[in-house]
């Protein structure tokens, strides 16, 4: 078998994560400076709707208060962190099909 399945490689850094990264990054950013349509936005709305909460979450029980200068950090470590699950998914499908079929 092409893949070795008990030598899983990194799927933090593999090139899938990466791309998936690198497109909704840049489609974050293209709506946000206008040139892409608002409704791009809906490919970081998991990470916004993180973002938020977890801006709310630490501002209500910590008082730490972010703002909007690390609104943005935490959307695009929560953009990577939608990007690595979207990389494991590949992954994992990559892996069933490209198993043997015993007949």
């Amino acid at each position: 078998m092409a893949l070795r399945p008990n030598r899983h490689a990194s799927v933090l850094l593999a090139r899938v994560t990466l791309g998936v990264f690198a497109v909704t990054g840049a489609a974050v950013a293209l709506s946000e400076w206008g040139i892409l349509p608002r409704q791009a936005l809906l490919v970081a709305a998991p990470a916004i709707a993180a973002a938020l909460l977890l801006d709310t979450f630490l501002y209500n029980e910590f008082l730490i208060g972010g703002g909007t200068q690390w609104l943005w950090v935490e959307i695009y470590a929560f953009l990577y962190v939608q990007a690595v699950i979207v990389g494991a998914v590949a992954r994992g499908l990559r892996a069933y099909w490209t198993e043997p079929i015993d007949g």
